[in-house]
């Protein structure tokens, strides 16, 4: 039941954006901008959005090395199956597909390594924020998309708040958490203590200020060069807009995926560059076909290789779906993480390491 809420609450916002998207512009001027578009300088491109995302599992090593030290080579494909993951399905469970690939795979607490996952999320949205609001400050951009803006960063700046604490207070977040698990079955509770435990143990990284510097740059460097491919998708469809407009869509477009649960992104993508454009520029329908060219060169590769890779690692598609099942139990094999060790506060695990 609760899966089948979630794939018509992901439906329903896919189309009500999508339906925005479509409002006053001509079908027949969007096909015809989509068939004028340069589709080898397009596709030149997408080799970027794997660079890019070769970055983010450097960062995610580096924010995982307190739990397990684990090699980027290691960590890439399971990146790229997370993202495959939340392009078709919805509430963004690739996050979670993440986590129990990479307890399967190397042997790591699931829970330790989702408090990694939700730190390694918390950078990316904090660095789009700082784009998003550097971008619409300094490029005199509509009132619409400063009000998005700022909606956005309060959300992120208020999650990041909470993550913040819990690494710099754990004994403190643990005894606030503890007392609501008293209100748990006596074996549920253990359980449950043991998940909240490895959590605040995958969230020690951001006590350390190296990490956090190196963290931010390799973010930063990564969404650069995602960027650099809207920038020569742009050129394919003979866009004339400035560098700072392809900034605003990567941040704007990339922030509203993350709020809203819809598969793939669908329709909020959709929506928010075109409207982004928009505020640049005139021509409604060749903003709606750059927008429609994009997502698609976004989703279609990574989602093909996405697949080859959980092929590779043996793993179905229906194991990893199992993540999100109704029952709240975890999917075949994960078991509980009880055996990890429960460490909350030092600056890091006395977990044996293995090698890269």
């Amino acid at each position: 039941m609760l899966k089948r809420k979630r794939f018509w609450f992901g439906l329903i916002i896919s189309l009500a954006f999508l339906a925005y998207f479509l409002y006053r512009i001509d079908l027949g001027e969007i096909v015809q901008n989509l068939r004028q578009a340069d589709y080898v300088l397009a596709l030149a491109a997408v080799p970027l959005y794997f660079v890019g995302f070769w970055i983010r599992a450097i960062r995610w090593r580096i924010l995982l090395d307190p739990v397990r030290r684990v090699s980027t080579r290691r960590l890439y494909p399971v990146v790229l199956v997370g993202l495959t993951a939340n392009n078709v399905m919805p509430a963004r469970v690739g996050e979670l597909v993440r986590a129990y690939l990479i307890g399967e795979r190397e042997k790591v607490s699931k829970s330790a390594a989702l408090g990694t996952i939700a730190v390694d999320r918390t950078f990316d949205g904090l660095v789009l924020v700082a784009i998003l609001a550097a971008v619409t400050i300094f490029s005199g951009t509509s009132a619409g998309v400063k009000t998005v803006g700022v909606g956005t960063a309060l959300v992120f700046i208020g999650a990041s708040s909470v993550l913040v604490t819990l690494a710099f207070s754990p004994n403190r977040a643990r005894a606030l958490a503890l007392r609501v698990l008293n209100l748990l079955p006596h074996g549920l509770e253990e359980k449950v203590e043991g998940l909240l435990d490895n959590f605040l143990t995958g969230v020690q990284s951001l006590r350390n200020p190296a990490v956090m510097v190196s963290a931010a740059v390799l973010t930063f460097a990564s969404w650069s060069v995602e960027t650099s491919m809207y920038v020569v998708v742009g050129v394919a469809f003979d866009l004339d807009v400035g560098l700072h407009v392809y900034y605003l869509i990567a941040a704007g477009a990339n922030l509203a995926l993350s709020i809203l649960a819809s598969p793939g992104g669908v329709g909020p993508f959709e929506a928010t560059t075109k409207t982004i454009l928009l505020a640049f520029m005139s021509d409604a329908e060749a903003a709606a076909a750059y927008a429609i060219g994009l997502h698609a060169l976004l989703l279609g590769p990574v989602t093909v290789v996405g697949f080859v890779l959980l092929w590779q690692m043996q793993f179905s598609l229906s194991q990893i779906m199992g993540i999100g099942n109704d029952n709240g139990r975890p999917p075949a094999g994960e078991g509980h993480d009880l055996s990890a060790p429960k460490v909350v506060a030092g600056p890091r695990p006395s977990a044996p390491r293995a090698g890269e």
